[in-house]
């Protein structure tokens, strides 16, 4: 007889075979409710990138939860320290620094690779005398990914005019449902009688925690949610089109500096005098040891679940009037215009549900997670080049710290 654990198991086996993914790298996302399109799409979507994924192949998502990316990321950069110090506003002068940011401000889409040639042609027409040296200090911080990360953080506060750009990555939402569109459609059958529950190879090892149980926000342990794991289950799955997207962190990312951040576990560039290390931030305990490089896509869902349990009229009650919250698999909730969740019983008292969204609405069903070394593995060399470039950089003449 299966319990829960063993059916989320088997599904996540079905899924991924079904979807096409692999158990190296997918973690199925709970719930799975339809991103609608508005004012809140774009950080809605963003926020399954900013979120940093639990080690478990089955995860329940909060967007407002406490691990995330930009925020951990910018606690790593104050641990972290340039090979020089480059006081651009004690070499410009403060009433030069405060009128150049007043002009940044005035900007869109600034990057540090600008910064150079962007200020020595706006010195050359209001602060000649230090256009060079200005543009020296520039340069030279771009040789140093450290300096160069902590300056583009601060930059994107300064365009923003001190907003911070919290959710903020490449694709947006208007993109992802552009190339949703184009995608290709996937069906599949699952069947619980003939699933496989072996996750021992996966990723994570098993889904050991974070899935609910028949309906969402229930618990798996809960009898209705024992007897429906341990009946026969099938599912028939289709979907008009699935994506897999991979994104890119905004201008407040400088991916060499993490790079960088994690190659070297003790002394430069991590500061001794601050409690952020590279144990507790990338170690078995960190706060960035996975992240969820791409995002597994589905609209026009349709999907049916039968049971062969036989449910009483008390318990047939029960599960219709949970139906709000969605039921397994996906737990796409019922918002009506969307996404729609129907139950059935026949006379003897087995259950149908039936699940289904609406074509063109982008559902989140999973992630695909990368350890940080696979994620920062791109950009570990190219850091630590331009490390040594830098502590190499001697240009006294062209810059003073």
């Amino acid at each position: 007889m299966s319990d829960f654990l063993d059916l989320q198991n088997g599904w996540y086996n079905g899924l991924i075979q079904g979807l096409g993914q692999s158990q190296d790298s997918f973690q199925i996302i709970q719930p799975a409710p339809p991103i609608a399109s508005g004012t809140a799409a774009n950080p809605t979507f963003w926020a399954y990138y900013n979120n940093i994924p639990p080690k478990t192949l089955t995860a329940q998502f909060v967007a407002s939860g406490g691990n995330q990316f930009y925020n951990n990321y910018r606690g790593l950069l104050s641990a972290l320290v340039p090979t020089r110090t480059i006081d651009v506003k004690k070499d410009i002068g403060a009433e030069n620094y405060a009128a150049w940011h007043a002009y940044v401000q005035t900007q869109s889409g600034v990057t540090m690779n600008q910064m150079p040639t962007m200020f020595r042609n706006w010195a050359m027409f209001n602060a000649p005398e230090v256009a060079n040296i200005g543009s020296s200090d520039y340069a030279a911080i771009l040789l140093d990914p450290i300096a160069t990360a902590q300056n583009e953080l601060t930059l994107v506060y300064t365009t923003e005019k001190g907003l911070p750009a919290n959710f903020d990555w490449q694709l947006n939402y208007a993109d992802l449902v552009t190339q949703l569109a184009s995608s290709p459609s996937r069906s599949f059958n699952f069947n619980s009688g003939t699933m496989n529950k072996n996750v021992s190879s996966s990723w994570a090892g098993g889904s050991k925690s974070g899935f609910f149980g028949l309906w969402g926000g229930s618990s798996s342990t809960s009898s209705l949610s024992e007897q429906f794991a341990s009946s026969n289950i099938t599912v028939s799955a289709s979907f008009e089109h699935v994506l897999v997207l991979a994104n890119t962190p905004g201008a407040w990312y400088y991916s060499s500096a993490m790079g960088l951040a994690f190659a070297n576990q003790t002394g430069n560039p991590w500061s001794d005098q601050s409690s952020i290390n590279w144990n507790n931030t990338f170690g078995p305990n960190g706060n960035m040891q996975y992240f969820g490089a791409n995002v597994i896509v589905a609209s026009g869902m349709s999907i049916t679940v039968t049971s062969n349990a036989k449910y009483s009229s008390v318990d047939q009650q029960t599960i219709t009037t949970s139906g709000s919250s969605g039921f397994w698999p996906f737990y796409s909730n019922d918002s009506g215009s969307s996404s729609s969740n129907r139950v059935e019983f026949n006379q003897e008292g087995n259950m149908t549900i039936t699940t289904s969204s609406i074509p063109g609405v982008p559902i989140v069903l999973g992630v695909n997670v990368l350890s940080a070394g696979e994620f920062v593995g791109h950009s570990t060399d190219l850091g630590v080049s331009l490390f040594e470039s830098a502590k190499a950089f001697i240009p006294n003449s062209l810059a003073t710290a």
